[in-house]
């Protein structure tokens, strides 16, 4: 059982519907063309990013928690006639096949492992996946931005066609310190505005201080290569960027 806290297997079916974002593909596509071997995608749900990078040629597994989103990914490899490999696990005990010269944890996926045991244990368990001086990028959100949109206030995420008409997806989130609860809304609506069907996602994942994370990091074995503050490769500022994109590396000796 993943130690994550959404249950995506409820949503697999039209998870492809409202997330479309693509905004860090060129950023993986340079970081995966500097690799020879194999490359370890963490929670890579639905396809997103696997499919652009399997299209390039890159050896990618595929892991992720929830089984309704890799039957969807194995059916686009099918579609295409593309190759990787898929394992459904918890990231915080992987036992797989041979080991990876990058390990890439994206759309800031790490921080829906709540608790500092099961994050620790994850990031012990990325360590040994990888070759020695393999590496592990790993973006986080920047709590102090992040938590400023944590204010209990319904948002709107967008409304997106569908066959029948569209779904708009929406939802609101409590808490931060470090936890936070989101109830994330998904409604259907007809062509002529009748609502059709609504379903509710509970969510929830843990906003992690930049020294919390990177002392974790260093305690699994990691060494800090880099710290960006965004997909562009700007610096890390503690105050202004949205995110923080670890580049951790593993000892050549290990």
């Amino acid at each position: 059982m993943t130690k994550q806290q959404i249950d995506y297997d409820r949503i697999a079916e039209i998870y492809d519907l409202y997330v479309t974002a693509d905004y860090d593909v060129p950023f993986f596509l340079e970081e995966t063309a500097k690799v020879q071997g194999a490359v370890l995608e963490l929670t890579s749900g639905t396809g997103r990013l696997s499919l652009p990078l399997i299209e390039t040629g890159v050896q990618l597994t595929c892991v992720d928690g929830s089984q309704g989103m890799l039957d969807i990914l194995s059916s686009k490899l099918q579609e295409r006639g593309l190759n990787a490999d898929i394992v459904c696990a918890d990231i915080s005990q992987l036992q797989l096949q041979g080991t990876f010269e990058l390990a890439i944890l994206p759309f800031q996926s790490f921080l829906e492992i709540v608790g500092e045991s099961h994050q620790r244990q994850a990031l012990a368990s990325i360590y040994a996946c990888l070759t020695p001086g393999g590496r592990l990028i790993c973006p986080i959100h920047n709590p102090p931005i992040r938590r400023s949109q944590v204010d209990g206030s319904l948002r709107l995420v967008g409304q997106f066609p569908t066959p029948d008409g569209s779904l708009v997806v929406s939802g609101f989130e409590q808490g931060g310190h470090p936890v936070v609860n989101r109830l994330q809304f998904f409604e259907f609506f007809g062509h002529d505005g009748q609502l059709l069907s609504k379903q509710l996602l509970p969510m929830k994942f843990e906003l992690i201080d930049k020294d919390r994370f990177e002392f974790m990091a260093q305690e699994s074995g990691f060494r800090i290569l880099n710290l960006y503050g965004n997909y562009d490769r700007s610096p890390f500022d503690d105050h202004q960027s949205p995110v923080m994109i670890w580049i951790l590396g593993k000892s050549d000796s290990s």
